[in-house]
């Protein structure tokens, strides 16, 4: 059973793990937080890996039995080491589990022809048609959609090894287009849509170095703040022509359309893009499981539980 001590550290431990939580919480819903969203990271995820380490750490403490008098400080220190891969073990389930749903919803077996939907969840694939695009903001490319994030070299100036990239920005938009599978053509709605997109490209700056003429910055505040730092642009697009899988609601307030935010927009075929969330979440699946495994072993062993 926990002494006066002992519970004083599982609080301070505590903290440090919610506060560290509350941050990456917030962050996610940022800009900046837009690449993590894209590979699966969810307000939920973080509260699910939050609670889970929290809890485990509970449990050790109040069941172990160990003399923490001797070495108050270390033992404090081993607890919040403990704690990453406990919550990177249950943030990698998590993400399994947000990657295991794309996989299902875009399963080549739910599949409709596009000249053959109806309202309700759809899952479809098809060729980009039409001449619906804008310019893409980091290159001008023509396209119907795209995705875009900038990462700076060690923004803050407080790392430890100087060659940190940390994305600090980004964005996503397009524009209403149409994909067709031969069966007729029905139209897609990118706005607040996860985006898996292709033909990527890059633009990076050197410190102090200006924009090339004729570049308007999507993220001015990073020109603003950090001119004096390595930039790096990123931009992955569709375009007319690309063959694209979409699941999401259809509706008819206006024609039939797929849109709003449950709408995943991704490049290939329904097989690829779900053969590849499968892999990924098969591969976050048994990090995590790892993770977790290794977090409570050595939790059990400093507590003395076991």
């Amino acid at each position: 059973m926990a002494d006066p001590l002992e519970l004083y550290l599982l609080a301070v431990a505590g903290m440090v793990v919610f506060f560290a939580a509350a941050y990456v919480y917030y962050e996610l819903q940022t800009p900046a937080g837009r690449p993590l969203r894209e590979r699966g990271v969810t307000q939920r995820g973080i509260v699910v890996a939050t609670v889970g380490t929290l809890g485990t750490i509970l449990v050790f403490g109040f069941l172990g039995n160990v003399d923490i008098s001797a070495n108050l400080r270390g033992l404090g220190y081993a607890t919040i080491g403990i704690s990453i891969p406990l919550v990177l073990g249950y943030l990698g389930l998590n993400i399994s589990h947000t990657l295991g749903r794309r996989w299902r919803r875009l399963h080549p077996d739910n599949d409709v022809p596009t000249g053959s939907l109806e309202p309700g969840e759809v899952a479809c694939m098809g060729e980009v048609t039409g001449a619906a695009v804008d310019a893409a903001p980091v290159t001008g490319r023509e396209a119907c959609c795209w995705s875009w994030s900038v990462e700076v070299l060690n923004p803050y100036g407080v790392g430890s090894n100087g060659d940190q990239y940390v994305t600090v920005d980004g964005g996503d938009g397009g524009v209403v287009f149409t994909i067709d599978d031969g069966s007729g053509p029905v139209r897609i709605d990118p706005e607040g849509a996860t985006m898996d997109l292709g033909a990527t490209r890059t633009r990076s700056l050197e410190p102090d170095e200006q924009p090339a003429t004729g570049f308007q910055s999507p993220a001015p505040d990073v020109e603003r703040n950090h001119a004096d730092k390595s930039r790096t642009y990123e931009e992955s697009i569709v375009a007319p022509g690309d063959h694209v899988a979409i699941a999401g609601t259809a509706t008819t307030d206006d024609g039939l359309v797929i849109g709003g935010e449950s709408t995943h927009v991704a490049i290939g075929s329904l097989g690829n893009v779900a053969t590849r969330y499968r892999n990924q979440a098969a591969m976050y699946g048994l990090g995590g499981l790892v993770g977790v495994g290794v977090g409570v072993r050595w939790l059990a062993a400093l507590y003395g539980v076991f």
